[in-house]
């Protein structure tokens, strides 16, 4: 059996390229992909304020103050020492976590050392 040597095998660059066009096609129109993450920054108010509680907690446990106030910063609030008093009273008002109420307390207090006063 002898091949033919002046077959063309274009076919196959061709099924290439058409393959990709169609991926991207299905990918870019049809099916595009949606972000499932959000920014701390554009959590409701619930949720930032589930945010502060976790990093006042983690606070409480390591003491890294650049941390939290790196991860504090990540909402964007304009006076997080303000907010965090106003949620860990209004928990202990609610009947809420005396720990984390006092996680937010206590790093409210050391921020408030920390941060300029706030006009």
């Amino acid at each position: 059996m002898e091949s033919n040597s002046k077959e063309s095998h274009w076919y196959l660059l061709t099924g290439l390229l058409i393959g990709l066009a169609l991926g991207l096609l299905v990918s870019i129109l049809i099916v595009p992909v949606e972000n499932a993450e959000a920014l701390p920054n554009e959590l409701s108010e619930a949720d930032r304020a589930n945010y502060r509680a976790m990093i006042a907690l983690a606070y409480s446990s390591d003491q890294d103050l650049e941390r939290a106030l790196s991860r504090l910063e990540l909402l964007e609030d304009q006076n997080p020492v303000d907010l965090m008093i106003a949620q860990a009273q209004s928990l202990l008002a609610n009947a809420g976590s005396e720990t984390t109420a006092r996680a937010l307390a206590g790093l409210a207090t050391r921020l408030s050392e920390y941060l300029p006063p706030v006009p």
